[in-house]
């Protein structure tokens, strides 16, 4: 249940947290001499003067670039960015975009697709089929996503038109194919020194016009965008002529960022640091059940204990307090999980909720480290380095000392995750969210030990699970007792342990105006769609 709530303005800032939050060449921030007179720079007079919709998130992109891993995969500015052939709604319908139309006549293995006609980027190149054909050939040789070896092939049958066959007939895979593929012109992509690097043509109506890595990503609309934008999903219609992303991975400092202008909106702030701007009128907090949830992986290496040792699993397991979680990290604002995915993936069982699924038990835990026969070893947390998953990695790592394990952290940046992530060997536990619409999806990602060269996405080779994750994936295997079988194994053999859901936190300043709010498929606002009264159409 979405929740619309005011919260309160967090403390007065100091000059060196104001300053180094005063971000250049999009607009926002103050650079003035004192805290005070930073206090009395409003949004209201900065908006007057830039008319530019300034938006904090975590992180921004380190590349542009359209041939992705599933890292970040799901972060709200991607939509503006690239257009992609369909996109899911908010209530989980795949709406057309640059496809006009797709269809089946054998259950799913072979698909025929038309796109639009006319589709043009910033640069005037005609996109046809045989752009989207190399986009997913391309994809498929570079193998970032393990969605691209559900690929069998892809060839063009017309200016327009071009045929999908898939390995099997996997439900959500042609979803996903449709959602995953970015629509851009390989003779500009070929044209470019860096391939997108840091200078993306795409068919987007906006143009990103200043882009920095991991710092800051502002976009303009174009004058030239190829259709009519009532023609668009409502999600990612343009109601904002220019909107500045800016990366802000510590959650205090987005707080402050919100509060003394620097940003309008906070997207996904940490709770805790949210939960101080309640009963504010000055500001709006919104929440969303959150669409992924935090679950701990553990490495299925044959360096790790972790990877043979299913009672070491299941004590770690026992050992964290979710509840405390949601308490103590997420200042009330969220649920535990009771699997190791979102109960939002299309899939997961509502009869879950009322199923055991390692309640909190610090005794049991250390029985279970004792019959494990854990030899004292230092065991290793992979986490990346913003503000809530390093607190949420800290939490755990304190859960497990108190139960008689040895842990040490191994907080990464994004690049540095996206390296390592996928290679067991290099952690014996992994804390991060899994994407994806449909439980299938999140499963292909993580527990399918022929999606990368080193199996799966912790590097283990459990074909028993494999077995039960093939029956799922087609349209006659798709049924509630198949679902839950995987979901049991999972959960029996402590594959992995969904810890903590929060719910996402978005906070706006209530003098941008917020007229009409559209939102994106995960249930939160999709900025550059809503319309304000600070941001015209011109």
């Amino acid at each position: 249940m979405r929740k619309l709530l005011h919260k309160s303005v967090a403390k007065v800032v100091s000059l060196g947290l104001v300053m180094a939050l005063s971000l250049s060449g999009c607009g926002g921030g103050s650079s003035a001499g004192t805290a005070e007179s930073a206090k009395e720079t409003t949004a209201s007079a900065k908006l007057a003067s830039d008319g530019i919709l300034d938006v904090g998130y975590s992180q921004t992109p380190d590349t542009l670039t359209v041939f992705r891993a599933n890292t970040n995969r799901d972060a709200p500015y991607w939509p503006s960015v690239t257009e992609q052939l369909a996109i899911f709604s908010v209530d989980n319908k795949l709406e057309p975009w640059v496809a006009k139309s797709w269809s089946t006549g054998d259950n799913g293995f072979t698909y025929e697709v038309e796109i639009n006609q006319g589709v043009t980027d910033s640069e005037g190149n005609q996109i046809t089929a045989a752009d989207i054909v190399w986009f997913m050939n391309k994809s498929k040789e570079m193998a970032l996503k393990p969605i691209w070896g559900k690929l069998e092939s892809v060839e063009q049958t017309g200016d327009y038109t071009f045929k999908v066959k898939l390995v099997s007939n996997i439900v959500g895979t042609f979803e996903t194919f449709l959602t995953d593929t970015y629509v851009v012109s390989q003779k500009a992509f070929e044209a470019s020194s860096d391939e997108f690097g840091t200078s993306l043509v795409s068919t987007s109506p906006y143009k990103i016009t200043e882009f920095t890595a991991n710092s800051i990503m502002k976009m303009e609309l174009r004058d030239d965008y190829w259709q009519d934008y009532s023609n668009m999903p409502e999600s990612v219609r343009p109601n904002v002529p220019v909107v500045c992303w800016h990366a802000i991975p510590e959650a205090s400092q987005l707080g402050i960022a919100v509060e003394t202008g620097t940003i309008d909106m906070a997207i996904r702030i940490d709770n805790s640091t949210g939960a101080q701007f309640k009963d504010n009128p000055s500001y709006t907090m919104e929440l969303a059940d959150g669409p992924q949830g935090w679950t701990i992986f553990f490495s299925g290496a044959d360096t790790s204990p972790m990877a043979e040792n299913v009672k070491l699993r299941q004590a770690v397991s026992y050992a964290i307090d979710a509840q405390g979680l949601v308490t103590g990290l997420c200042a009330g604002y969220g649920t535990p999980m009771y699997d190791a995915h979102s109960p939002l993936h299309i899939g997961a069982n509502e009869k879950w909720k009322s199923e055991e699924y390692y309640t909190y038990d610090v005794e049991k835990a250390k029985q279970l480290v004792a019959e494990s026969g854990y030899d004292g070893r230092t065991l290793t947390i992979l986490c990346g380095t913003a503000s809530f998953s390093s607190r949420l990695a800290q939490m755990v790592q304190n859960y497990l000392l108190a139960a008689g394990l040895k842990v040490e952290l191994n907080l990464v940046d994004p690049a540095q995750m996206t390296a390592i992530r996928l290679d067991g060997t290099k952690y014996d536990m992994f804390i991060n969210t899994i994407g994806g619409v449909y439980l299938s999806d999140a499963w292909a990602i993580r527990y399918d030990p022929a999606a990368y060269s080193t199996g799966d996405g912790t590097s283990r080779h459990d074909y028993d699970l494999a077995e039960l994750l093939y029956k799922t994936w087609t349209p006659d295997g798709w049924t509630e007792e198949n679902i839950d079988e995987v979901h049991v194994y999972l959960r029996d053999n402590a594959i992995a342990y969904g810890m903590v859901n929060p719910q996402n936190m978005i906070i706006w300043r209530n003098d941008i105006g917020l007229q009409n709010e559209v939102k994106e498929k995960n249930g939160y606002i999709a900025p550059a769609s809503s319309t304000y009264e600070a941001f015209p159409m011109k």
